[in-house]
Parts: structure tokens; C-alpha cells; sequence
């Protein structure tokens, strides 16, 4: 076999394509190998996050939680805040968030300004079902309204984060109204809120 035999460069090409082919296998066994490797940790992470809901959920049940869980937990402090001025205040805060996201949006803050719309909107829609006058007419009781106030508090307060503008100034806003929220669920009387027959049995 001479050095311009034309057999030459077919032996090359193939052991060529041979080591190809070889590396390919080698690469597609790797890979297969890691994405075994992937579905079982991410089935073990499954499994244990399924197990720590159930067992959150197992405590949850434990312990006695309803609609007056939230407002009684603050029976002690000082009540300043009638349902009518309760019902006031809801007016403010809705008109607060819907103000700020407009003026959020004017200045291209996308981001702030849906979270204040949607927290405005949460408690628009809350406040238009809720019973204040303890007359029974509407299907919000005021008690169950303070335990969702707490709810609105909450996705305040973390809306800066889920909506990813904790580090911008317009976080401030929706921090501040969080913690006013709680000082006004602290200090509203749902006792006085609730019908009638029910007073009589809290009291």
C-alpha cells in the first residue's frame, strides 16, 4: 500500500467517522446518565415537599382556624375604628392603590403599578361584599373581612418582591400600607360589625 494509495484516505475517513461515532455515543450515554441523575433528585425534592405540605396541612387541621381567628387575636388592643370608619378607610386604600398605579404606570413602572391595581382591586371587591351593618344582607361577615384584610396586608408586603422591585423606591409604598393595615385591623372593633346574636355570644 503505497503513500497516494486512495485506500488510505478511506481507512482515515472511517476510523474518523468511527471516532465520531464514538464520541457521540459516549456524549449521548452522558447525557442520558445526567438526566436519570436530574429526575431523580428532582423527584426526591417532589417527594419532600409533597411530605412537608402534608405535614403543614396535618398541623393546620390541628389547630382551630376560622374567620374570627385573626380579629380576636387582637381582642386587647383598643378599639378606635367603628365599621363605618372601617368602611371609610377601605375607600381610602382602594383609592390610595388605584392612585399610585396610575401614577406607577404614567412613569413606566409596569411592575408597581399592576401590583397596586391588584391590590386595589382586592380590596374594592372585598369591601363591596362585606357586611358592615351586621344585617346579614351581604355575604362577607366583618370578622371574615378583617381575616382577609390580613390577607391584602400580606400580599402587600410581598408584592415588591414576587413582582420584583424590592429594591426600587416604589417598594415603600406598599410596605407602608402593609403596616398601616395591621395597625387598623388591631384597632377596628368586629365585635360591633357582627349581627346581633353573635355579639352577645363573644361578649
Amino acid at each position: 500500500m503505497t503513500p497516494n494509495d486512495p485506500n488510505n484516505g478511506k481507512t482515515a475517513i472511517d476510523n474518523a467517522k468511527e471516532k465520531v461515532s464514538n464520541y457521540a455515543q459516549e456524549a449521548s450515554n452522558r447525557v442520558s446518565e445526567m438526566s436519570d441523575r436530574v429526575q431523580a433528585k428532582a423527584g426526591e425534592v417532589s417527594d419532600r415537599v409533597h411530605s412537608r405540605v402534608h405535614e403543614m396541612g396535618q398541623r393546620m387541621r390541628d389547630v382551630e382556624v376560622d374567620e374570627t381567628t385573626i380579629p380576636d387575636s387582637f381582642r386587647r388592643v383598643p378599639k378606635y375604628i367603628s365599621p363605618r370608619v372601617h368602611r371609610w378607610l377601605d375607600v381610602a386604600v382602594t383609592g390610595y392603590f388605584l392612585g399610585i398605579g396610575i401614577w406607577f404606570a404614567a412613569r413606566g413602572k409596569g411592575r408597581a403599578a399592576t401590583a397596586a391595581f391588584v391590590n386595589g382591586g382586592m380590596v374594592a371587591g372585598v369591601s363591596l361584599l362585606t357586611d358592615y351593618d351586621g344585617d346579614g344582607r351581604k355575604p362577607i361577615s366583618f370578622k371574615m373581612h378583617g381575616t382577609m384584610d390580613a390577607v391584602q396586608a400580606t400580599t402587600a408586603a410581598l408584592a415588591p418582591v414576587l413582582h420584583g422591585f424590592a429594591g426600587k423606591p416604589e417598594a415603600k409604598y406598599f410596605w407602608g400600607q402593609a403596616g398601616n393595615e395591621v395597625g387598623v385591623i388591631a384597632m377596628t372593633d368586629w365585635d360591633a360589625g357582627m349581627p346581633e346574636s353573635q355579639r352577645l355570644n363573644a361578649a
